[in-house]
């Protein structure tokens, strides 16, 4: 497809969606909750034992701290800050406050040059922008960066040296070449005529898994209470495809989740097609916004369904094990715990954050009051 016909079949899908988005908001309210449910699994059952972590105060504290110091903190910030002490419960105070700085980092990237305002910045501001992403991008496992270095490459430098000495090697490794990864392909234009094609929903999920940079997050897992898994292990004992596919829901579950969360912020605020529900209706022309919100939420259920079918076959081996193993398997049910509580956050900061909050949503997990007017 040449790319102005892309440009044009992606304005004319944004109208479309955007149209019946205006009258679908007046009379139709879709509960997230029991879209994302099925016969098998029960969202509010599943995270009814929840609980973010209980530093939460003082850890904000610290991030504010932080971000003022580099000058990367943004007036917004409380609301999204919580995301990650949602996500990790059960962090040791020290590692909690590492993770919640890389996360004042990433949120302060993606709401000043992030893939849905991107295109927003002006040439010179998306010069400026290539460059720096381009050099934190690239930051290798000494962590030096260059002279005269941005404030927010010297934060980045110096929250990623406080994890590379609380992490092993061999894991750190793997955590900064997918950290490095999300920040290369998400602050630029991600939208379709950014990327100068459609493409189908498939390659549109590979690509909003790393753009999300949930699978550095599912890494954080293991960092944030410092057990780490032995791979050689779980090979021994076969289980790490299964471990894979599991830590790959996870991290989809948590972006595609999103998508459906933050679709009025994105797509009808900011006209980004960036976004599962924009994805689906691109590539299904035939379908109504109803019929697109089905079946983007579908693809979470199906997630959510395989992620608690891979749950249940681990801890099956798990009990097959001999007393031998015990120690061993203590500290997989330990990630296992651990990672099943970022999944409940999946949801439960989504439902609680003000990030996604308006008034006459189509989501009635996000709505707010109507105001009373005289």
């Amino acid at each position: 497809m040449q790319h102005h016909h892309v440009k044009e079949t992606t304005r004319e899908t944004l109208e479309r969606v955007k149209s019946e988005y205006s009258q679908l908001v007046k009379t139709t309210t879709f509960s997230l909750q029991e879209l994302f449910n099925s016969a098998d699994f029960r969202l509010e059952e599943h995270c009814k034992t929840y609980q973010p972590h209980p530093g939460s105060e003082q850890l904000t504290k610290e991030a504010r701290a932080f971000g003022e110091q580099y000058g990367i903190w943004l007036d917004n910030a409380k609301h999204y800050i919580s995301c990650v002490l949602f996500v990790f419960p059960n962090a040791t105070y020290e590692r909690m406050a590492a993770m919640v700085k890389n996360n004042a980092i990433d949120y302060y990237l993606n709401d000043t040059m992030g893939r849905d305002v991107f295109c927003y910045l002006s040439p010179r501001q998306q010069l400026n922008a290539r460059h720096l992403i381009y050099r934190m991008s690239c930051i290798d496992e000494t962590l030096d960066t260059v002279d005269n270095a941005h404030p927010l490459e010297l934060a980045n430098a110096a929250i990623l040296k406080d994890i590379r000495e609380t992490s092993t090697t061999e894991w750190f490794t793997q955590f900064l070449k997918l950290y490095n990864h999300h920040i290369a392909v998400t602050h630029k234009d991600c939208n379709v005529a950014g990327l100068g094609f459609i493409p189908s929903v498939d390659k549109y999920i590979e690509m909003r898994n790393h753009t999300s940079g949930m699978p550095h997050i599912v890494m954080l897992v293991e960092y944030s209470t410092g057990v780490f898994l032995d791979w050689q292990w779980l090979a021994r004992i076969k289980v790490v495809q299964r471990m894979k596919r599991m830590h790959r829901a996870a991290a989809l579950i948590g972006c595609l989740m999103n998508d459906l969360f933050s679709f009025e912020k994105e797509v009808i605020d900011n006209d980004s097609d960036s976004n599962l529900l924009m994805s689906v209706a691109m590539n299904n022309p035939d379908m109504s916004l109803s019929d697109v919100i089905q079946h983007s939420a579908g693809i979470v259920r199906d997630l959510l369904v395989e992620y608690m079918e891979l749950s249940a076959q681990i801890e099956n081996k798990c009990r097959q094990l001999p007393a031998s193993e015990a120690v061993m398997v203590s500290k997989l049910r330990i990630h296992l715990a651990d990672l099943d509580r970022s999944v409940q956050a999946s949801w439960t900061w989504q439902v609680y954050t003000k990030r996604f909050k308006r008034f006459d949503s189509i989501w009635e997990e996000t709505q707010l009051a109507t105001p009373v007017t005289a």
